[in-house]
């Protein structure tokens, strides 16, 4: 939109008006809140991309953030990382509060939500995954669930001696 000497259509004017305001309405939205039919609002965003209206959306690096984990992906909405227990991690960015929680609470499967308001720095200090019983480095992890506790283990003796170990505080708890 950096062109606006476009020769642009009321209605192609209202559809920038409605995507500046809430840029994931969908075409329906758009049709509803004009009055107009859904074919009427698609030929109007096709007629601007047709004449290059480019529909971007610009989110600062100090805007807010979501970090949530769901049992399935979720990549239409942002960054998203299959985690090693075989959740998903889904970073949301929003140039406001009201629309990020807008958007988290449309995912009906999240487990776990934690919203930032800014970032603290850059710095990423590459870590690998470690074994939970020996400390020895992890290429494939092994996961072992016990209560609410996750172990991720390097090898199968490793998985057997945290077993044992963990039994025996069991026992030690019970006796």
């Amino acid at each position: 939109m950096e062109n606006l000497s476009l020769n642009l259509t009321d209605i192609e004017r209202k559809v920038l008006n409605i995507l500046r305001e809430n840029s994931r309405a969908s075409v329906s939205e758009i049709a509803e809140e004009l009055g107009v039919s859904r074919a009427t609002a698609s030929r109007a965003i096709r007629s601007l991309v047709n004449k290059g209206v480019r529909f971007t959306v610009d989110i600062p690096d100090n805007s807010p953030r979501a970090f949530i984990i769901t049992r399935r992906p979720y990549e239409r909405l942002g960054e998203c990382y299959k985690l090693i227990d075989g959740r998903y991690l889904i970073i949301i960015k929003a140039r406001d509060y009201n629309e990020l929680i807008r958007v988290v609470e449309g995912i009906d499967d999240k487990m776990e939500v934690f919203i930032a308001i800014g970032v603290v720095g850059r710095n990423v200090v590459p870590m690998g995954l470690v074994c939970d019983y020996c400390g020895g480095p992890i290429s494939m992890p092994i996961i072992y669930r016990r209560g609410k506790r996750t172990y991720y283990l390097c090898c199968e003796t490793c998985l057997r001696e945290l077993k044992k170990k963990l039994s025996k505080s069991k026992d030690k708890l019970g006796n």
